[in-house]
């Protein structure tokens, strides 16, 4: 990249410590705008507004989502912010530029029921207790896939009923465990202690909390295919995710009155703006509050 690029990206993983991920997300995006610039015979400062258009309008007509053109957008943003505070350039080409509209897609929703059914599917084999453990963590902490699979087995805190959390840029929480995934913890540690004492593994294989059938940490792929299994096993009519688990914690939780900063506080966001995707509740929820808060309701 571009040394001035590289320069942005050390300050975003160093100074702002933002996660690896991130900024593998901020160099892809970055990338784009570096060789449109290349493409205009431009510096990375030195486009215009209506260059800058022009940037926005070929990243829409390309094909990305709503989300994925605002991250370009945001991006670049930031980069200008970087360059004019240590005097690259004085003027941001972006700024007048608003994000993309069409508003953000929900993810679907479980009902009591469907997660009922789903903590009931697994057998009681190794694999089967080891599903549960996934389906019990992500229902009762709404944590994210990547931090279940970070999750390690000096985390786990069975006597507070809490787990340290790992989340994005190196941000720690607590985490509570209801009673049910307390149970299934006590049932499967041991279970997984004994699955890796005849294998060769690695220090980190036998850290983690959440293991495959050979005793190797549970990669966000497996956990994937672990959904798809169960969603093909019970029919039920929903693209079911981790993240589907984590926005019907979210949901459930807010339908039975927690404050959406409580909200915000479990699930590790650092602006209530993105938790407020989460805080929309079901219609029937809404007609009994209304009912009981309008005078004349």
């Amino acid at each position: 990249m571009n040394e001035l690029l590289d320069n942005y990206i050390l300050y975003l993983r160093d100074i702002r410590k933002l996660s690896e991920k991130t900024v593998i997300a901020y160099c892809q995006d970055l990338g784009k705008y570096e060789q449109f610039c290349k493409e205009q015979s431009k510096q990375l400062t030195e486009i215009t507004y209506e260059q800058a258009r022009r940037f926005v309008a070929i990243i829409i007509r390309s094909g990305y989502s709503t989300n994925s053109v605002n991250r370009i957008l945001s991006g670049i943003k930031g980069f200008f912010t970087y360059c004019i505070r240590y005097e690259y350039c004085e003027i941001n080409p972006f700024s007048r530029i608003k994000g993309v509209g069409g508003g953000r897609r929900l993810p679907s929703v479980l009902t009591h029921e469907e997660v009922a059914r789903i903590l009931k599917a697994p057998e009681n084999d190794f694999s089967g207790i080891r599903d549960k453990v996934i389906f019990e963590l992500l229902y009762s902490t709404g944590c994210r896939l990547s931090e279940l699979t970070g999750m390690n087995i000096a985390d786990v805190q069975l006597t507070k009923k809490t787990i340290l959390v790992h989340g994005k840029g190196d941000k720690d929480r607590f985490v509570f465990l209801t009673p049910s995934a307390q149970e299934i913890l006590l049932l499967y540690i041991p279970l997984k202690s004994r699955r890796q004492q005849p294998q060769n593994v690695k220090s980190d294989d036998r850290s983690a909390l959440v293991v495959n059938n050979r005793g190797h940490r549970l990669t966000p792929q497996g956990v994937h295919y672990v959904f798809q299994r169960y969603t093909k096993k019970l029919g039920i009519p929903k693209n079911i995710t981790p993240h589907t688990f984590r926005h019907t914690f979210a949901t459930h939780i807010l339908e039975n009155n927690a404050g959406i900063r409580v909200v915000q506080e479990l699930l590790g966001h650092e602006n209530v703006s993105t938790t407020q995707i989460y805080s929309h509740v079901s219609s029937g929820r809404l007609k009994d509050v209304y009912k009981k808060s309008h005078p004349h309701g």
